[in-house]
């Protein structure tokens, strides 16, 4: 069993494997015990016990090893939950399709024995805010969030990648943490391919997410110390304030980092650099640019094209973070290399 990604996604939080009907009801009264205990409106802990079972079911007809967590949020004094569904299996292979399917309309009250019967749509409809990491051939974890009241807006996730043709696993890497009223997000990109690579991208998405507090271009001279017995990587690491302000973004290497807004789009770059690798520290760039709360962030490895660019495709920057994701892998992806992107918005 490889569930090396479901521990990374679902850390020390308490499990409950998806092995069958009775694992989706444990579920449902999980979320409606932690709903009663935090006092949340009836209509909210329906709606976040239909996401559960409809995830639950997601993983027993979709997914292999799936496994299911909460965890309780708060935002603005406001509680709620997140409800993170984690599995081993293939991955979503279209989320575009499993996306645009037109869920049927969902009552205000909700049968808690029922599933809606069409997945993703209907979590992403119940839930204030859903997150989206499909990695094909190694597995998916998505992060639905509900709270008590509605809060103010905060960016989505979506990272979609795909390995090396005949590889096992994908060399990049890449994740994202919620730190007070930011969000940080990061990619790298392990030297050439397969689980070495992969060991040393891992390895740098650790440290992002061991030393969140710090800005991003101390996490990268921090991914740079704690790399240096493995192949090294080039790594992109942006820090998004919430709901707007200015990113702080540090790259190091052919890392991709592009900005859309309504009115034009932004490139960012940084110096040619291998973190990890011995000899002379080259000094970390750091760059500010202004987000405004509707801008989308896109992070991409060399797995996509240097032609990569969604300038003026208004439509596509407005669909949920993964859709945008796949169909940069989709459009713009090589075939002789492994390929991911992160998307906020």
């Amino acid at each position: 069993m490889d569930t090396v990604l479901n521990d990374e996604w679902l850390g020390d939080s308490e499990r409950i494997p998806m092995i069958d009907e009775g694992s989706v009801s444990l579920l449902r009264e999980r979320v409606r015990s932690e709903g009663d205990k935090l006092r949340l409106p009836a209509v909210v802990t329906a709606s976040l016990v239909n996401v559960a079972s409809e995830l639950g079911h997601n993983q027993l007809a979709h997914a292999h090893f799936g496994e299911i967590a909460l965890r309780v949020v708060e935002r603005e004094g406001i509680l709620g939950i997140e409800i993170l569904a984690a599995d081993g299996g293939d991955g979503i292979l279209d989320p575009t399709e499993a996306l645009h399917v037109t869920p049927r309309s969902v009552p205000e009250r909700i049968d808690p024995k029922a599933s809606l019967g069409i997945g993703l749509p209907a979590v992403v409809e119940l839930a204030d805010e859903v997150d989206f990491d499909i990695r094909v051939g190694e597995g998916t974890c998505i992060w639905a969030r509900k709270f008590a009241k509605s809060v103010r807006r905060r960016r989505q996730i979506g990272l979609y990648g795909r390995p090396f043709p005949g590889e096992r696993v994908s060399g990049d890497h890449g994740g994202f943490v919620r730190v007070g009223d930011a969000l940080l997000v990061g990619l790298a990109d392990g030297i050439g391919h397969g689980p070495e690579a992969r060991e040393a991208s891992a390895a740098a998405i650790a440290t992002l997410r061991a030393r969140s507090a710090l800005p991003p271009e101390k996490i990268l001279d921090a991914c740079h110390e704690a790399l240096a017995e493995t192949r090294g990587v080039v790594m992109a690491v942006v820090r998004v304030p919430e709901p707007g302000g200015a990113a702080v973004a540090s790259i190091v290497g052919n890392i991709d980092v592009h900005i859309y807004g309504l009115a034009e789009g932004r490139r960012l770059a940084g110096p040619s650099f291998v973190l990890g690798a011995p000899g002379t520290r080259r000094r970390t760039v750091r760059e500010e640019h202004p987000l405004g709360p509707r801008d989308v962030l896109v992070l991409f490895s060399d797995g996509l094209s240097s032609r990569t660019d969604l300038e003026g495709e208004l439509d596509l920057l407005r669909e949920h973070p993964i859709v945008i994701a796949h169909q940069l892998a989709q459009r713009f992806g090589r075939q002789n290399d492994d390929v991911l992107v992160l998307v906020a918005r």
